[in-house]
């Protein structure tokens, strides 16, 4: 059996050599760009954005830097309004933030997303106060004005749009350029783009109105749930269920889907919530990846793919072990690292024909080698989802990844299997 910790005793040595890598290699190997954060807010819709500081806020006394506002990707602090009326452009770093203060940002929409995650932060827009909805209900939404909208030629104060649509108008793009005016005094035009602060059904209500061209949901632009109870109860569950799994009183799976349920129930989460942190495309690649899997074995390529290892790595256990990552690490650079795991497995665990069975290598050993190769993918931006996460926002080129991640993959191959050569010996 694989205690939930396990992996630990590898990964934790090798994350430690990584750090050291990264903090030592990364000056001399890879450039310093800026064009990544540059290609993304150089052409998409910019909105003016005005939120408002509570009193309860964590950043009331902090400073712009100290709060985190500072070097936000893709967004710039333009005025600080303080709740005097004193106007504060292009506030420094030092600048204190107080409760009441509205802070107006200039960015594009797939970073004021970031601003709605920072506690404390709300549209300073009154209409969003006037939506009956809880705060951790909503999200934003981008609504283009259709040409045969009735709203065309009048001001959203006019408009009436929080009354008809349970919605708040937070911010408005117009024609390539961020419309700066006050928002209620804003005229509405064909194609203008609203930035909308609703409920999760808004879409799904109007997305065949005559009004709108085109609505589209912000991803990830529904703000943190902040009440103490339910932060509890959630970091409470979590903590009992890796207690539960590490202990063995239940098998992993039964306890995360058993504390799943009772965040539900405890209102925690929301189904939809659940059901939208499943990734359909990830399960599917598992699914297919079992069946070519059992097309290996059936077919006899697993045995030929475990012989090849065997012969060209069988100069000792620990060449094994080598063969083992090689080979894992090799998939997983072209394809993900669950399937990649997923294809491994007959090769080194098939109780008939895997190298753990005919070459007599400790299991922990050989398993827990093909999950860190696994995991441990650097040398191409496909590899793993954050490097596809970091790739396009850092600016770094498919060149990036060889120079950079192959001496670190080499480096932790040779971590990871001298460490389970020595701390899980084969019989």
């Amino acid at each position: 059996s694989f205690s939930i910790f396990g992996i630990s005793l590898l990964g934790a040595p090798c994350a430690a050599v990584g750090l050291v890598y990264l903090i030592l290699a990364s000056r001399f190997l890879i450039k310093d760009r800026k064009q990544g954060v540059e290609s993304l807010v150089k052409n998409p819709r910019e909105y003016t954005v005005a939120l408002s500081v509570e009193e309860k806020s964590p950043i009331v006394g902090d400073t712009i830097q100290e709060a985190g506002l500072r070097h936000l990707k893709g967004l710039f602090l333009v005025e600080l309004t303080r709740k005097d009326g004193e106007r504060i452009p292009a506030p420094n770093h030092e600048t204190k933030i107080a409760a009441g203060d509205i802070l107006l940002f200039a960015g594009v929409v797939q970073t004021v997303t970031e601003l709605y995650h920072i506690p404390g932060l709300v549209p300073a827009t009154a209409e969003t106060n006037k939506i009956q909805m809880e705060r951790h209900k909503r999200r934003l939404v981008e609504v283009v004005i259709s040409p045969s909208s009735h709203m065309v030629g009048v001001s959203i104060r006019e408009s009436k749009f929080r009354t008809h649509y349970q919605a708040a108008i937070i911010a408005v793009h117009r024609h390539g350029e961020r419309v700066t005016e006050k928002i209620g005094d804003i005229v509405l035009r064909p194609g203008d783009t609203l930035l909308v602060e609703c409920g999760e059904e808004f879409v799904e209500r109007f997305s065949h109105n005559h009004n709108f061209a085109l609505i589209s949901e912000v991803s990830g632009s529904q703000p943190p749930r902040s009440d103490l109870l339910h932060m509890l109860i959630a970091a409470g569950l979590a903590i009992t269920m890796v207690i539960v799994a590490t202990v063995g009183w239940m098998n992993l799976l039964t306890t995360a889907l058993l504390a799943m349920f009772l965040m539900i129930l405890t209102g925690c989460m929301t189904w939809n919530h659940a059901a939208g942190a499943i990734s359909l495309p990830v399960l599917l690649t598992i699914a297919c990846s079992f069946g070519i899997s059992e097309a290996l074995q059936a077919s006899g390529a697993a045995q030929q793919l475990a012989d090849f290892i065997v012969d060209v790595f069988s100069f000792s256990r620990v060449g094994l072990l080598f063969g083992i990552y090689i080979g894992t690490a090799l998939l997983s650079s072209v394809i993900t690292n669950n399937a990649a795991v997923a294809l491994m497995f007959p090769i080194v665990a098939d109780p008939t024909t895997g190298i753990i069975y005919t070459q007599k290598l400790n299991p922990y050993a050989a398993l827990y080698t093909m999950m860190l190769a696994g995991s441990a993918s650097f040398s191409t931006p496909i590899g793993y989802q954050t490097n596809l996460m970091v790739h396009g926002p850092g600016g770094y080129t498919f060149n990036d990844w060889v120079i950079f991640g192959i001496p670190l993959q080499i480096l932790l191959c040779v971590v990871g299997v001298v460490l389970a050569f020595y701390i899980f010996p084969s019989p």
